[in-house]
């Protein structure tokens, strides 16, 4: 990837020779059976179709996992374009415009019901208690939009019972009504002002925690990353790796987890935020972090998952620094080595100002100065 920190060559060969040790330790073990759910009932993003092959190829190569897929059904009709008005259009020929395309709307729903009724029966046979017996776990594949599970419920208690859940990149924008879902997952999706074309900065919390070993400790790339709505909550994830905001734009004053994992009763839960572009699927070490996060939900090797506010605090503080910093035009390495050695002193010092800092999500950019002069003063204190 241009611009990346990877040495891609050199690392490709550390990759191989990982997979390769995955390999020997499947070998004797039979492949976990995992249910990869790709189906959309938002947004859906092109990656998935390049994703589906890797996840396939990845179980295969390595024999942890053998994939069986719930994809979206075929035949469904495309759902009608609003019109757009010329500078030039009357207003009867608009007002025509506007009733072909309620007619179109019309249309289609009478022709998606069918296709909808279709998609909820294969929900309810897939995810049935009896089919779910089978599996070890299931992968939600950039899952969009509220999924015809027809007892969710039900299915976070499977999970709960021992089973793993993966989620990649729009995992996290699946379920938005749902609470005891995005308790499970760890957040819910709020915008991605990171956008997919960008190269952001990207820090990694524990570089000897198998599940994030393979990133250097500091990295730019391009990908899209999302943030999470207030009901994300540090008290329940580990998080492994965080957008660094000191160097990504826009430098918004909250912390932005993008990988993590968590035990969820006897279950596990590993989920990252990385796989919108098509490359990052077929990037090294995003498919050895894929690898090492399914074979540690799945339960092949443990690893710790307990939750990590401290650093997360510390996260959120650096990521106000920043914020604030550009706003006033001051030394934000200069003010985050005064937080850092805070941190080193007392790690709960950091927690303790979650409130102040939490208050800065509800406020207007240009209201912020006065929140941020208050953090900057506590941050300053001898």
């Amino acid at each position: 990837m241009r611009g990346s920190r990877w040495v891609v060559a050199a690392s490709w060969l550390v990759v191989v020779a990982a997979f390769g040790d995955a390999a020997a330790r499947a070998e004797n073990e039979k492949p976990s059976r995992l249910l990869v759910v790709s189906v959309t009932t938002g947004f859906r993003h092109a990656s998935i179709g390049t994703a589906e092959p890797v996840l396939e190829e990845l179980g295969r190569s390595t024999g942890l996992f053998h994939c069986d897929f719930l994809r979206m059904p075929p035949g469904r009709a495309p759902q009608p374009k609003a019109p757009k008005r010329g500078k030039d259009v009357s207003d009867d020929d608009w007002k025509k415009q506007e009733a072909a395309f309620r007619a179109e709307q019309e249309a289609f729903r009478r022709d998606d019901q069918a296709w909808q009724a279709g998609l909820s029966k294969e929900f309810a046979k897939v995810f049935s208690a009896e089919s779910l017996r089978d599996f070890d776990g299931v992968i939600f594949l950039s899952t969009t939009g509220e999924l015809p599970v027809p007892d969710l419920a039900a299915f976070l208690d499977w999970i709960k019972s021992g089973k793993a859940f993966i989620g990649f990149h729009a995992a996290t924008d699946t379920f938005k009504s749902s609470d005891a879902y995005c308790e499970m997952i760890g957040g819910h999706f709020a915008g991605h002002p990171w956008v997919s074309g960008g190269e952001h900065a990207f820090v990694v919390h524990e570089p000897g925690h198998r599940v994030a070993a393979m990133f250097p400790e500091r990295f730019r790339w391009r990908d899209e990353i999302y943030q999470y709505d207030m009901r994300y909550k540090p008290e329940n994830l580990r998080v492994l790796v965080s957008l660094d905001m000191q160097g990504s734009s826009p430098k918004e004053p909250w912390h932005v987890p993008v990988s993590w994992v968590r035990d969820y009763g006897k279950g596990r839960v590993f989920s990252t935020n990385f796989g919108h572009n098509d490359a990052t699927w077929k990037e090294p070490m995003f498919q050895k972090h894929m690898v090492e996060g399914i074979a540690w939900a799945l339960g092949r090797f443990d690893a710790a998952a307990a939750p990590n506010p401290d650093v997360q605090a510390a996260e959120y503080l650096r990521s106000v620094i920043a914020a604030a910093a550009a706003a006033a035009g001051t030394d934000a390495d200069a003010l985050r080595g005064k937080a850092d050695a805070k941190i080193a002193n007392d790690a709960s010092w950091a927690t303790g100002l979650r409130p102040m800092l939490l208050e800065l999500r509800g406020m207007k950019p240009e209201d912020r100065a006065a929140a941020y002069a208050r953090v900057v003063t506590e941050v300053e204190k001898p």
